[in-house]
Order: structure tokens, then C-alpha cells, then sequence
């Protein structure tokens, strides 16, 4: 029977009705994300694109470099390599990121459109054609304007969830074709399922999960038989699981080399293993009754966590997989739906301890199983009869739920893009939602950094460190706008602090050198730089901060030696030039030689246009000086 659903001739009023139907999708997505194209970088894009050198060689030795693993840092090659053709036709303007992060949503949802389509034909016994058709187009239209989406389309350096969705989805609707084909045929769409679940994982690992999808899957569809189907296809699930276990590991080695890997929450495994029915359950609200969507959440965890709502917690999410196991005697739609939920969001339960508990990224490839169920429930309503009622009344009701349902989710949708406009419209919305969240505050508090409005800054870091206390990046920021406010004890304190929590991080260690020379404590000041150029002997910033630090001493040679080791180093930087001309102009009454300099760092570096204006109009003025 699946076989002649799934290879039946359609007729061409059929297929041109199935072409419209993913216009439709596609043309309610570029709707909906219209206004998200206007929208700037923000500072969660930064390191990912505006300062990543990495996207910006599109070579082939570039793209050897984005695939290779570096310790410390995320392995998400795919996601680079989007970045990396982004910055080759729009360099950094975000309009045309937004685009590709709109396309590949876009996508994502047609791929959806048809997964719902065969898993109707596949999960749904004795419904007609038309009813897995109706289920398609609904669930994939909520799919589409689902407002929980906004982080993962409107958030560039999020390109990894609309990468992973439509590979993901990609592999899980080859996989169901695959079952509709026999011989050579199958064999070759289970090879393009392998490919397109590695290229999910390459975009972001957590499609690691994609073989427990489709174990749920068989066991929904065979129940008794599933096991026979692994017997018979064990070269595929072989693959599958080893593509799953390798980077799984490589995921944890990530994590552990990059600190993503926090305390447990509660202090103990047991109290953290608590923590993630929380997490479960609020996954489970973010899709359902949220409307608060925002960048940042605070799960309001009761502490001790041992106390009667977690009891309640614990028992409602036995209660849903227990009915959701019962279901499946009666249903298999259900069973499917609430087990894919519960895969897809396992990565971020904190069962292995995350610092981010919640957010609407997490909950974009599980969104699947809940507009799944919606499709079918909106279906049944529009095929449901009752005499009393006349023919039309249920297919009026069903079509005006899904409408209302519709324009409420794409309201929320226009209106969160307009919150992702840039980093203040961001995290002034986030913490106004959610004072208590420590990611809201500390990027405000950057934000602020940047506006140079320190005390603002310094208010929302302080909440950041109270409420995180092992927020490095925080408590590294705190101590520059404390240096920066002449408070330079408590500056001190906060990089020491900073530094005991990430040891490996060399940027706060140079803060810290800048902070012991502005209190004039230049013997700390050099002995900080001696250790890190002890490490990295040919890091031009470190030889230049020390040529900084001996031209503020009064020692001058030093300086100028330093300079010009910075210049062998990094020749086309325009600062140590510049130094080493203000020194023999200011200090050693070297006029032509000051001016040699100059004219050395206009050549060096012309890009850096303010800079090279300023030298000229100096050059200018010695000259008329003459």
C-alpha cells in the first residue's frame, strides 16, 4: 500500500496543486522574514563573522583551514563555509547574510512540507490523498511561521540551525522515499541519506540524533517488526551509528577543550539530572503557550531543587512518556511525535551540564513533531461530520482555527525580527523580559562598552557576574570598565578572577597588563607581557603593547625596538609605524625620519583610511613647517 501511494502516477492537476502548494511556504517565509533583511550585525555575530579572518579566504587552503579542528574553538565547518561565500559576494554587509540565513529557512521548509507528506502516507492508515496533502500544507505553513524560528533565521551566527534543518529534514525525506523504492534505487537514496545527516552534523553536531529519529520512526511504523528492517539494512544503520559515535566524541573533546562543559547544576549529577525535566517541560511550553520569545530566558529552577514542584515535574514527564507508550497500541502518530520531541531535544537537556538551560534555537528541528500533530489535528477537524451540523460547518471551523493560528504566529514572527534589529534592540528586549538572565545582562553590558556609557556597562556586568559567578568573558569585561573608570583595585581583582576561570585565555592576561600600566606599575605590567611572549614570541600585538608600555617608561630604544620587530612581524599595520614616527618626531627632534615612517604605514596599510588621513595631514604640516 505505501509503495502505491508513494510511486502512483499523479495526474498533472495534482502536481501543479502540489507545486502550489510549496509556493506557498515559500512565498509565506520571504513574507514573513521580509523585514529581518534590514537587520544589522549584533555583538553574538562578531566572532563568528565581522572579526573571523577565517571567512575571509575562500581558497582552497582557506577551506582546508575551515574544515581542520582547532582546540578551544566549535567545529561547525559548514557553517563557516557559507560565511566564507557570504563575505565573497557581500564581504560585511549583512543584507545579503540575512538572505542566505532566509533561503536556507526557506528551504528547510519545503523539506519539511514533503516529510510531513510521506510521513502522513507512512504513519496514517486508510486516509486518502488529499487528507496526507491538507496535513502537509497545514503543518508545513505553521512550521514556516512559527515565531520560536525568529532566533534561527534572524540571528546570523544561529546559520547553523537553518543548515542543519535542511540537511536534516533533507535525510529524513530521502530516508522515507527510500523505503517506497527496492533494489539498486534504495541502495543509492540511503547513500544520500549518510551524506546529508554528516552535512547536518558539519553544521551544527547536534544532528547526532538523527539515527535515534529514525529508529522511532521503524518502531512507530513495524512496533514488533523493526528489528527485522535493522537485520536487513545493517550496513546503512552500521554507517549511520558509527557518523553518530565519531562525532559524538568529537563533539564532547569541543566541548571540554572550549569550557562548554559547566558545573552541575545543583551541585550533583542527581540534582542536575532533576534540572533537565525543567528543561524538558519548558522546551515543551516554548513551542505551545509561549509568547515572550526572546534571546535569553532564566528557568525558574526552585532551589533546593529536592522540593514538591520538581516532584511535579519529574511525574509529568513520566506521565507523557508513559501515555506516549500506550499510544502506540492505538496511534502510531503520536507515539512518533512525542519520542522525535524528546530525541531532538536530549543535546539540551543538560544532562551533561550547559550554561545556556533554554532557548528557542534548541527546540527548531523538534518543532517538527508538534506542527506535525497540528497538520493532522486541523486535518480531522475539517474531514469531522456531525448531522446536527451542516456538511461545511467543520471545514468553515478548521480553516478559520488554522487562518487565526496563522496570523497570530506570523504577527509574533514580524515582530520578533524587529527585536533582532541590531545589539541594543536585542538585549534591551531581553532584559526587560528577563532582568534575571545572566546572557542578557553581560551582552547589555558589552553594548553599553561599546556606547561608552561605562556605568550603565558596569551595572549590567556586576548582575551578570552575581548571577553567573564563573562568567569569565563578564568579569574580563568588568575589569575594563573598571580600568576604564579609574578604579583600578577592583579592575585587578576582576582579570585575576577572570584568569583563575580560563587560564588559556591570553586577551585577558594582556587586560591585565593594560590595567597594571595605567596604575604605573610597569614591573607587573612587562612581567605579564615577558610571560606571554614567552609562549607566543612572534604575536606582533604582544610586541607591540610592550614597545607601548616602554615608550610610556621613557625608554625609548626599547620602543623603537619593539616597533620594528612588530613591523617584521605584522608589516601591514599601520599603529607601529605611526609610534615609531611620533618618537622621532616628539622625542629624538628627527623630523625626516619621522616623516619616512609615516609615509612607510601609508603605504603599508592604505585601507585604514582614518589613519592614513591623519598622517598625511601630520606629513602636510611638517612640511609647511620647513
Amino acid at each position: 500500500m505505501e509503495q502505491s501511494i508513494g510511486q502512483a502516477t499523479e495526474s498533472p492537476r495534482r502536481q501543479f496543486l502540489r507545486l502550489g502548494m510549496y509556493g506557498m511556504i515559500a512565498a509565506l517565509v520571504g513574507i514573513l522574514y521580509f523585514n529581518s533583511l534590514g537587520n544589522q550585525f549584533t555583538n553574538w555575530d562578531d566572532g563568528m563573522i565581522y572579526q573571523n579572518p577565517v571567512i575571509r579566504n575562500l581558497s582552497w587552503k582557506g577551506i582546508q583551514k575551515i574544515f581542520s579542528y582547532e582546540r578551544s574553538n566549535t567545529y561547525q565547518p559548514i557553517r563557516m563555509l557559507s560565511y566564507a561565500i557570504d563575505y565573497a559576494f557581500w564581504e560585511l554587509d549583512p543584507f545579503g547574510y540575512h538572505l542566505t540565513n532566509v533561503f536556507f529557512y526557506m528551504f528547510t521548509c519545503l523539506c519539511v512540507c514533503f516529510t510531513f507528506w510521506k510521513l502522513s502516507v507512512h504513519l496514517r492508515e486508510n486516509v486518502s490523498r488529499s487528507s496526507h496533502e491538507r496535513v502537509a500544507l497545514l503543518g508545513g505553513l505553521l512550521f514556516a511561521a512559527h515565531p520560536v524560528h525568529v532566533e534561527a533565521v534572524a540571528w546570523l551566527a544561529a546559520r547553523k540551525e537553518v543548515l542543519q534543518g535542511f540537511f536534516f529534514f533533507l535525510a529524513f525525506a530521502l530516508y522515507l522515499a527510500a523505503k517506497e523504492e527496492i533494489g539498486r534505487k534504495r541502495g543509492l537514496y540511503l547513500a544520500l541519506v549518510l551524506l546529508s545527516i554528516l552535512l547536518a552534523i558539519l553544521s551544527k553536531p547536534s544532528a547526532i540524533v538523527f539515527p535515534g529519529v529514525i529508529l522511532v520512526y521503524e518502531i512507530a511504523q513495524r512496533k514488533d517488526r523493526w528489528l527485522d528492517l535493522i537485520r536487513h539494512h545493517w550496513p546503512f544503520w552500521v554507517l549511520a551509528f558509527f557518523i553518530s559515535c565519531l562525532f559524538t566524541y568529537i563533539l564532547m573533546k569541543v566541548m571540554l577543550d572550549a569550557g562548554g562543559i559547566k558545573p552541575y547544576h545543583g551541585g550533583t549529577f542527581f540534582n542536575n539530572l532533576l534540572v533537565s525535566f525543567y528543561a524538558f517541560l519548558y522546551n515543551l511550553k516554548l513551542l505551545i503557550v509561549t509568547i515572550n520569545y526572546s534571546a535569553s530566558y532564566t528557568l525558574p529552577i526552585s532551589r533546593p531543587i529536592l522540593n514538591p514542584l520538581t516532584f511535579v515535574f519529574v511525574m509529568s514527564t513520566l506521565f507523557l512518556f508513559g501515555v506516549s507508550i500506550w499510544s502506540l497500541k492505538k496511534t502510531k502518530v503520536f507515539f512518533f511525535s512525542f519520542y522525535f520531541f524528546w530525541v531532538t531535544v536530549l543535546p539540551y537537556l543538560n544532562i551533561i551540564p550547559i550554561s545556556t538551560l533554554l532557548a528557542d534555537r534548541y527546540v527548531f528541528i523538534a518543532s517538527f513533531s508538534y506542527c506535525f500533530l497540528l497538520g493532522i489535528g486541523f486535518d480531522q477537524i475539517y474531514q469531522f461530520r456531525y448531522r446536527q451540523f451542516s456538511e461545511g460547518f467543520f471545514k468553515l471551523l478548521s480553516v478559520s482555527l488554522i487562518l487565526f493560528l496563522l496570523v497570530i504566529y506570523s504577527l509574533l514572527t514580524m515582530q520578533q525580527n524587529r527585536v533582532w534589529e541590531n545589539s541594543y534592540t536585542l538585549w534591551a528586549d531581553a532584559v526587560e523580559k528577563y532582568p534575571e538572565s545572566n546572557t542578557a545582562n553581560a551582552l547589555m553590558g558589552v553594548v553599553y562598552m561599546e556606547l561608552g556609557m561605562d556605568e550603565k556597562a558596569a551595572r549590567h556586568l556586576e548582575k551578570a557576574v552575581q548571577i553567573l559567578p564563573y562568567d569569565y568573558q563578564s568579569r574580563n569585561n568588568l575589569g575594563i570598565v573598571y580600568g576604564r573608570t579609574d578604579q583600578s583595585e577592583k579592575a585587578i581583582k576582576e582579570f585575576i578572577i577572570a584568569i583563575g576561570l580560563k587560564p588559556d585565555d591570553d586577551n585577558i592576561k594582556i587586560n591585565l597588563s593594560v590595567c597594571y600600566q595605567r596604575q604605573k606599575d610597569y614591573r607587573k605590567a612587562e612581567e605579564v607581557l615577558n610571560y606571554l611572549l614567552s609562549k607566543h614570541p612572534r604575536y606582533a600585538n604582544l610586541r607591540y603593547r610592550k614597545g607601548l608600555l616602554y615608550k610610556e617608561e621613557g625608554r625609548v630604544e626599547d620602543a623603537i625596538s619593539e616597533f620594528k620587530t612588530t613591523i617584521e612581524l605584522a608589516p601591514n599595520i599601520i599603529n607601529p609605524y605611526e609610534e615609531l614616527g611620533n618618537i622621532y618626531l616628539n622625542h629624538l627632534n628627527d623630523t625626516e625620519k619621522a616623516k619616512s615612517y609615516f609615509l612607510k604605514g601609508i603605504h603599508a596599510a592604505s585601507r585604514a583610511t582614518s589613519k592614513v588621513d591623519e598622517l598625511r595631514w601630520v606629513i602636510q604640516d611638517l612640511e609647511s613647517h620647513r
